[in-house]
């Protein structure tokens, strides 16, 4: 009866653990012999022996999944993905919770989050994926847009809105905004830059993404005023 006990708190006790695993947790032996009632050699030989088909890396005591594992995405990555596009904001609350609602079972999606189809599907492994790289990475660019050419752009986003991709940048210390089916020639240069926080903020606002269809020539009315002298001058 007694190992019976023992077989069960310990299963209790894994399952429990590798949930918290997949759910992107970083464990503590030291903490977890508190929660269990075990002590940390314990834990240990949970870890290294009867979890080590799982791809495990340790720190100082504390157990994750490796960053490189397979493929394997934890709720937590999913809500990551979802607020770093920001459609998390669509939704009153996205947690473990709804993703279980969601992503358990077999039924047909509850949700519809509607944006218009790209005029052109941007190729994946193309300008898009160098430029996403480079933004995550922060390292200049060069690249052409039509007949002009930028040797050391600082990209900064990619946006999607009203059916088009956007790069937003920075150029000779100007902000420049191009649509993304417009520039080829895309290449990584050079060392990483350094983001200017008023720029990252600046794409972030709703003004400044619908203004982007009427960026360039916003910028040249304002240039051409710059340009004229007043009258009298």
């Amino acid at each position: 009866m007694y190992e019976e006990s023992a077989r069960d708190r310990l299963a209790v006790r894994l399952s429990l653990i590798i949930s918290r695993l997949l759910q992107g947790e970083a464990l503590s032996t030291g903490q977890l012999a508190g929660e269990f009632n075990v002590s940390e050699r314990t834990l240990r030989r949970d870890f290294n022996q009867r979890l080590v088909y799982l791809d495990l890396e340790c720190e100082n005591g504390v157990y994750r999944l490796a960053k490189g594992r397979n493929g394997i995405r934890s709720d937590r990555d999913i809500i990551s993905f979802a607020r770093l596009t920001h459609v998390a904001q669509v939704f009153p609350s996205l947690d473990s919770r709804l993703l279980s609602l969601l992503l358990n079972g077999q039924h047909d999606s509850p949700f519809i989050v509607y944006h218009k189809p790209p005029a052109s599907m941007p190729t994946l492994f193309g300008g898009f994926y160098r430029l996403t790289q480079a933004i995550v990475d922060q390292r200049r660019v060069s690249l052409r847009v039509g007949a002009d050419y930028f040797p050391e752009l600082a990209p900064y986003r990619l946006i999607y809105f009203d059916g088009y991709w956007y790069l937003v940048g920075e150029h000779a210390r100007q902000v420049q905004v191009f649509l993304l089916r417009d520039i080829t020639d895309v290449t990584l240069i050079g060392p990483a830059f350094r983001r200017r926080e008023s720029l990252t903020e600046l794409t972030t606002g709703p003004g400044f993404i619908h203004a982007l269809p009427h960026f360039r020539l916003i910028r040249d009315v304002l240039t051409r005023f710059n340009e004229t002298p007043a009258p009298g001058e």
